[in-house]
């Protein structure tokens, strides 16, 4: 992040909200079986666009930065690579459960990558066992839903 001018005042993260990120993420998770299993695609894709904000956030707080308020300049808080990333959560090929859960697996890679880090560098609890509640909701009520997902 050298040699970049930053437009809005920076914050550090608060350590509490950097751990509600890593839980509202799985509790957000939680309600897309539901969703899809009603087709309610358009709450799918609310859905999966609050989960892309919550990894989003998440970002940035790994980069040392809260979001700032009604920011116009996103991409400057963001390195490449991460942008990158969540660039490719944006396409929707058809709207059905099967793309809602691509987008959804997609934002859990990620997650993954960026999780264990925030726990180090912030010193927080990893939500083990939501997410563990959420994973086994998820393998009962989704049947496309994958049995692992790796970041390796």
């Amino acid at each position: 992040m050298t040699g970049k001018s930053w437009p809005d005042p920076l914050q550090r993260p608060e350590p509490a909200r950097v751990a509600w990120l890593l839980e509202a993420f799985w509790q957000k998770l939680d309600e897309l079986p539901d969703l899809l299993q009603r087709e309610e695609h358009l709450l799918a894709a609310e859905c999966i666009a609050s989960l892309r904000a919550l990894i989003l956030e998440m970002m940035l707080a790994l980069n040392g930065i809260r979001r700032p308020e009604r920011t116009r300049h996103l991409n400057t808080y963001l390195s490449d690579s991460q942008r990158a990333a969540l660039e490719k959560t944006l396409l929707v090929p058809r709207v059905n459960a099967e793309s809602w859960i691509g987008h959804a697996v997609a934002l859990v890679v990620i997650y993954r990558w960026y999780a264990p880090q925030l726990v180090d560098r912030y010193q927080i609890p990893y939500p083990q066992t939501v997410e563990q509640t959420v994973w086994q909701r998820l393998e009962r009520t989704l049947p496309d839903w994958p049995r692992q997902i790796h970041t390796d």
